[in-house]
């Protein structure tokens, strides 16, 4: 199934929490995504308002949502570095008028010297 490109600002959130709970858990509940945005965003959510939004990520394509007796279990389907791609992409495309450089130019802005130095390494790696 292909995944449509843009979540909303918690769609993003939560997907966050499950590609951070897929790392050390075998299997996510719907209580563990509240515990996980409890604990990393301070938010706080119902369990029907987060089952509303697994349906929609489910409907996009990004997760799957596996019934066993009382309980649904979370899986993702869509890879976070894929998704973290295709993210930067549409923001090239959209805020930079298709423009590496002027992307460039503009995250270089935002960093501190010791990050622009390792960030002239990686450039020098890549020449390797």
């Amino acid at each position: 199934m292909e995944h449509k490109d843009m979540l909303s600002g918690m769609e993003n959130i939560i997907m966050k929490s499950i590609w951070r709970l897929e790392k050390t858990e075998k299997r996510i509940t719907v209580y563990d995504i509240i515990q996980s945005l409890k604990e990393n965003y301070e938010k706080k959510y119902s369990r029907a308002t987060i089952r509303t939004y697994l349906t929609k990520l489910e409907k996009k394509g990004f997760i799957r949502l596996k019934w066993e007796g009382r309980y649904s279990y979370i899986s993702s389907l869509v890879k976070e570095k894929a998704y973290q791609k295709k993210q930067l992409e549409n923001m090239k495309e959209f805020w930079f008028d298709d423009s590496l450089s002027d992307m460039i130019c503009a995250f270089t802005e935002t960093i501190s010297q010791e990050e622009a130095e390792e960030l002239k390494d990686l450039v020098d790696k890549l020449g390797d």
